[in-house]
C-alpha cells in the first residue's frame, strides 16, 4: 500500500504528469504567496496573489482528478483541471477551514488556560474542548478526500454531500487504511509548502518538490481507498 503510493508519481504515466505539474503549482503558490506578503498593502501584491491562487487551483485540481478518476484516462489538460480544483478549494473552505480554525483557537487557548493559577476548571474546560477540536478536524479531514472524489468521479458538485456517494467509502476498512497513509503525505506536504514558502533559496525549491511528491502519493494512496470502497475496483 505505502510502496505502491510511493511508486506512482515516478512509475505511472500519469502519476509523473500530475507530479510535475503538481510541482511547478506548489513552486509558483509559495513565490506568490511570498512575494503577496513582502509587497502587501500594496496593490501590486494582487499580482503574486493571483500567481498563488492559480497555483493553488491547479495543485488542487491535479490532486482532486487522482483522487476521483480513473487509472485508464489520461491526465486533463491544465484548463480541464480548474474546476474540479475550484470546487475542492470550495470544499477545502466549507469542510476544513472551520475545523482548523476551531483547532487552532484550542490549541493556543489551552495552554494560557492550564498556566493559569487557580484556573483548574478552565483548564479542564480547555483540555476538553481540545480533544473536541482535535476529533472534528479529524472527522472532517477523514470526510474531505472521499467528498471531493465523489464530486469529480460523478461530475457533480452535489455528490460530496450525498450520503448514498459517500458513506459507502467512508464506512469501509480499505478507504480508512488509505487514508490514513495518505493524509500522513499531505501532512508532510502541508509543512514542506511552508518551508518553501519562507525559504527563496534551493532548499526551498526542494522543498517544493518534495511536497509536490507527498501530494500525489496521499491522492493516489487514498483515491485507491475510495475507488476500492465505491465499487471501482482495484487501481
Amino acid at each position: 500500500m505505502i510502496s505502491d503510493a510511493l511508486r506512482y508519481p515516478v512509475s505511472d504515466a500519469l502519476g509523473r504528469a500530475a507530479l510535475l505539474r503538481c510541482g511547478v503549482s506548489v513552486v509558483a503558490l509559495a513565490v506568490g504567496v511570498r512575494y503577496a506578503v513582502a509587497v502587501a498593502p500594496s496593490v501590486v501584491a494582487l499580482v503574486p496573489a493571483a500567481v498563488a491562487f492559480v497555483g493553488a487551483v491547479v495543485l488542487f485540481g491535479t490532486a482532486a482528478v487522482i483522487l476521483g478518476s480513473d487509472d485508464r484516462r489520461p491526465l486533463p489538460s491544465v484548463r480541464a483541471v480548474v474546476r474540479p480544483g475550484l470546487e475542492a478549494l470550495a470544499l477545502s473552505v466549507v469542510v476544513l477551514v472551520p475545523a482548523i480554525a476551531l483547532l487552532t483557537r484550542s490549541l493556543i487557548e489551552t495552554p494560557a488556560a492550564l498556566a493559569q493559577e487557580n484556573g483548574a476548571g478552565l483548564g479542564l474546560f480547555s483540555l476538553v474542548s481540545s480533544t473536541i477540536a482535535i476529533f472534528f478536524f479529524v472527522a472532517c479531514a477523514y470526510a474531505y478526500p472521499a467528498a471531493v472524489a465523489a464530486s469529480v468521479s460523478t461530475g457533480r458538485l452535489r455528490a460530496a454531500a450525498e450520503a448514498e456517494t459517500v458513506l459507502p467509502a467512508l464506512t469501509d476498512p480499505t478507504y480508512f487504511l488509505r487514508w490514513t497513509v495518505g493524509f500522513s503525505f499531505v501532512v508532510v506536504a502541508a509543512w514542506l509548502v511552508a518551508i518553501a514558502v519562507s525559504r527563496g533559496d534551493v532548499l526551498g525549491l526542494l522543498a517544493a518538490g518534495v511536497a509536490a511528491y507527498a501530494v500525489v502519493a496521499g491522492a493516489r494512496a487514498v483515491g485507491v481507498g475510495y475507488a476500492r470502497a465505491s465499487g471501482g475496483g482495484p487501481r
